[in-house]
């Protein structure tokens, strides 16, 4: 029976179903320079573009903000797009340059300068340091197009800076330094947070990585009239494959949104032994209720569709423009060649 139940998560996603995830990033980690927390998809998004050099430390935890899940470090802040699968860097440098509005730097240059790259996406160039800093540390995804040509100002300590307005990003030139840290940059996020209100909570520092996410991931799904009453994992993960804890439902988190956001939530769970997670899921129905249960408030699902599809059906999977939650297990219980998917879609009280 074991052996059958591996191999229906086996086929999930066509590919080896390991013990544990093989990414660092599937283990939530504490700062405690700031005690905050990094985790899942922002942590592989952190480790692969620079890490502390380029984002800072965490300075909050992640929160809902304009729809998303958000999370604000020193230098960025970071935003998990469910619809696309992917995170991106906050354009916190488009927010702070509307302080220099009327700075000659901001305004599109004619032509391409000679010995610089050109974006006519923003009419801007990069040269020198910063031409060097910006293709070696992350470049578009990371820092997005100049805004600005270079131009000196006065620091936040009243000392003069050339700097260079980015998208995501504020290059500052510190020629003080050691070669290597020559190009900095600024602290946006800090910036940001110290002229925004965003959730006190989300402030104040944690003493365990089990807190990561903690505000918006699910953490129990139930279907009242079934009998469904199961809690909910977000596991470690790794890319490509399904890390699906053996006892427990777990919230897959490549590719997953998050209640009260726009994507799609799959939660996945196992099927056949007395008892067992998803055990009562194949008698679900058209209409039936879900509850999802977030930072101990329960959000309201009605299921619109229920279907059986073949292990390769990985469509399911994929993100979707609009608030979706897909709950999956194998079927039938002691064969497990399919996969029964349950589609459900938010309660809107009128």
């Amino acid at each position: 029976m074991r052996r059958l139940l591996i191999l229906c998560l086996i086929v999930l996603l066509l590919s080896p179903l390991p013990v544990a995830a093989n990414t660092a990033a599937g283990q939530p980690t504490v700062f405690r320079e700031t005690g905050h927390t990094l985790a899942y998809a922002f942590r592989e998004f952190y480790d692969r573009q620079g890490g502390l050099p380029i984002f800072g430390y965490p300075l909050t935890e992640v929160f809902i903000e304009d729809g998303r899940p958000v999370q604000y470090f020193e230098r960025a802040r970071f935003e998990w797009h469910a619809d696309l699968a992917l995170v991106q860097v906050g354009h916190l440098g488009r927010w702070a340059a509307t302080a220099y509005v009327d700075h000659p730097a901001f305004v599109p240059l004619p032509t391409a300068p000679a010995n610089a790259d050109f974006f006519p996406e923003t009419g801007h160039s990069l040269s020198g340091a910063f031409r060097t800093f910006w293709w070696q540390n992350g470049g578009l995804p990371t820092f997005g197009f100049p805004l600005s040509e270079p131009f000196e100002t006065v620091d936040e300590n009243g000392q003069p800076r050339v700097v260079q307005f980015f998208e995501r990003a504020r290059f500052e030139w510190h020629p003080q330094n050691p070669p290597r840290y020559q190009v900095l940059l600024g602290h946006l996020g800090r910036a940001w947070l110290a002229a925004h209100p965003v959730p006190e909570w989300s402030l104040q520092p944690v003493t365990s990585g089990d807190a990561a996410w903690a505000a918006v991931r699910p953490t129990r799904v139930r279907v009242p009239r079934i009998g469904v009453d199961t809690e909910v994992v977000s596991a470690g993960f790794s890319f490509g494959v399904w890390d699906v804890p053996r006892y427990t439902a777990v919230h897959y988190w490549p590719i997953s949104g998050y209640p009260g956001t726009t994507g799609n939530i799959v939660i996945a769970g196992h099927v056949g032994y007395r008892g067992i997670i998803f055990n009562q899921l194949p008698a679900i129905t058209v209409g039936d209720e879900v509850l999802v249960t977030v930072n101990g408030n329960d959000r309201r699902y009605v299921v619109r569709e229920v279907l059986t599809v073949l292990p390769d059906a990985t469509w399911v999977l994929a993100p979707t423009s609009s608030e979706t939650l897909t709950l999956i297990t194998c079927v039938p219980i002691g064969v497990y060649s399919h996969r029964l998917i349950v589609r459900a879609t938010p309660v809107t009280d009128s």
